[in-house]
C-alpha cells in the first residue's frame, strides 16, 4: 500500500515538473528530441521508485528522498558526464577512428578513475540513506541498489528499440 503512494507521490510529482515547464515544444518534423535529459529524468525516477519501494517509504519520506538523490545526482552527474566522454573516445578508437587512437591509454585510465570515483559515490549514497536502518532494511535497500545498474541498461536497451 505504501508502494502505491510512493508512485503516486512520483507521478504528481513528474506531471508538477512538466507542467510547470509547459512542456517541451514539439520536435520539428525529422528531429528527435533531447534523449539524454528525458532519459535522466526517466533514470532518476526509477531509483527514487526503487529506493522508496525497498524501504516501504510513506508519501513524506519519498520526498525527502527525493531532495536526498537530487543532491547525490547534483554530484555525481559531471563524473558520469565524464565518463560517458571517454566511453566515446573507446568506441570511435573501437570502430577504427585512427583519430582516437593516440588518446585510448588515457581514455581508458580515465574511465577506470571514473568509475572508481562513481562506485564511491554509491557507497556513500547508500551509507547516508541506510543510517539508523534496522538490518532487515538495509538488506532491501542493498539489493534495491544493487539491481538499479542493471534496470538502467535495461531502460537504455529499451529506449534504442524504439
Amino acid at each position: 500500500m505504501k508502494h502505491r503512494g510512493s508512485m503516486w507521490v512520483a507521478l504528481l510529482l513528474a506531471g508538477r515538473l512538466w507542467a510547470q515547464g509547459g512542456g517541451p515544444p514539439p520536435p520539428p518534423p525529422g528531429e528527435r528530441p533531447e534523449p539524454s535529459v528525458e532519459w535522466q529524468k526517466r533514470a532518476q525516477l526509477m531509483r527514487m521508485l526503487a529506493i522508496a519501494d525497498a524501504l516501504e517509504l510513506d508519501d513524506a519520506a519519498t520526498l525527502k528522498l527525493r531532495t536526498r538523490l537530487q543532491q547525490f545526482e547534483a554530484k555525481r552527474a559531471p563524473v558520469h558526464h565524464e565518463m560517458m566522454e571517454q566511453t566515446i573516445v573507446l568506441r570511435r578508437a573501437a570502430k577504427g577512428d585512427t583519430t582516437a587512437f593516440a588518446q585510448v591509454d588515457a581514455a581508458i585510465q580515465k574511465a577506470l578513475a571514473l568509475r572508481a570515483q562513481l562506485e564511491q559515490m554509491d557507497r556513500d549514497l547508500f551509507t547516508e540513506l541506510s543510517a539508523g536502518l534496522p538490518p532487515q532494511k538495509k538488506a532491501r535497500l542493498a539489493l534495491a541498489m544493487a539491481r538499479l545498474p542493471q534496470q538502467m541498461r535495461e531502460m537504455a536497451q529499451e529506449k534504442g528499440h524504439r
